[in-house]
């Protein structure tokens, strides 16, 4: 086992607060600091693997595991970022004055007011979405849960005009096309590691009715480049992520599009704050579901610049 397996593998065993956990901090660090990952990522990493326990974890006991281990291997020393004060501090009660705002309520008042008009038929959504919002040359990955396979746009749309079937689930931003390795240590073409351009963050409310997903990304001032029926009980918001911030490394990504988009404005709202990784699956356009009898569509897109729907 390479000594990431070995990080990632300590990540994952890292006990609750109050049963021990001090030890499995310190030895996660010296497995980061060998690995060469920064102490940035290090500490973002163990942050959020601690799992709930019966006292909270300060960032300064995590700054010190770090300390110690940078100490011993590479010498050097780590001060953390402060943690973004919340944007939203009651969430419920943000949500429900959002929505009540909200001026369109139904689908077809999104297809009415869609920037791009949706004229051709939901089968046909796959090969507009694409032609829209890609470049012929971004490679991207189309697929299963299970998929592998990452292509040029113009390959993609060249094999569904001769009739390939189309599949359930595309990445949002463009991939290098090149091998690169998981969190876990294993290859892979289409992991966070191999987003080569940081175009969409994706957003989806699991708990919320469909009528006021509707009302609430309609009146939600969040650049939104396009919304998608997933064919299910959700809607799947993309978002413009240099429309919010400068975003071209993977630190700028945890920094402004994890932590402050999603931790402390989004997640708060009651968005599935696991979509925030910038290879995260969404839903694609056109795709019919045979397990629910309907399509993924389109439901309201911008072209290539987000913007706010009302």
């Amino acid at each position: 086992m390479n000594l990431l397996a070995r990080y990632n593998e300590s990540l994952k065993n890292i006990v609750p607060p109050g049963c021990g956990c001090h030890p499995y901090l310190l030895s996660t660090a010296n497995y980061g600091v060998l690995a060469g990952l920064t102490a940035e990522q290090i500490f973002s990493d163990i942050r959020n693997a601690i799992p709930q326990g019966s006292r909270r974890i300060p960032d300064k006991e995590i700054q010190d595991a770090i300390n110690k281990a940078l100490s011993d291997h590479n010498g050097g020393s780590f001060t953390p970022k402060k943690r973004p004060a919340p944007v939203v501090n009651d969430g419920k009660t943000a949500l429900q004055k959002i929505i009540c705002q909200a001026k369109i309520t139904t689908e077809v008042d999104l297809f009415d007011v869609s920037p791009v008009k949706i004229t051709w038929e939901p089968e046909e959504d796959t090969i507009n979405f694409l032609s829209l919002l890609f470049d012929p040359g971004d490679h991207i990955f189309i697929g299963d849960k299970f998929g592998t396979t990452v292509k040029p746009v113009f390959d993609w749309i060249d094999g569904f005009r001769k009739g390939a079937k189309t599949s359930p689930h595309i990445i949002p931003n463009p991939m290098t096309g090149r091998e690169g390795m998981t969190k876990d240590g294993k290859p892979s073409y289409r992991c966070d590691n191999t987003v080569k351009k940081y175009s969409h963050c994706m957003a989806e409310f699991d708990d919320l009715s469909r009528a006021d997903q509707i009302r609430f990304w309609s009146a939600a001032r969040l650049p939104v480049v396009c919304l998608i029926d997933s064919g299910g009980k959700s809607i799947h918001a993309w978002l413009d992520v240099q429309k919010l911030a400068t975003v071209e490394t993977p630190e700028q990504w945890q920094s402004a599009i994890k932590q402050r988009l999603y931790d402390s404005l989004l997640a708060p709202l009651g968005v599935d704050k696991a979509c925030s990784n910038p290879a995260r699956l969404s839903r694609l356009p056109g795709h019919y579901r045979t397990e629910k009898g309907n399509y993924q569509r389109i439901l309201w897109l911008s072209g290539l610049e987000g913007r706010f729907i009302a």
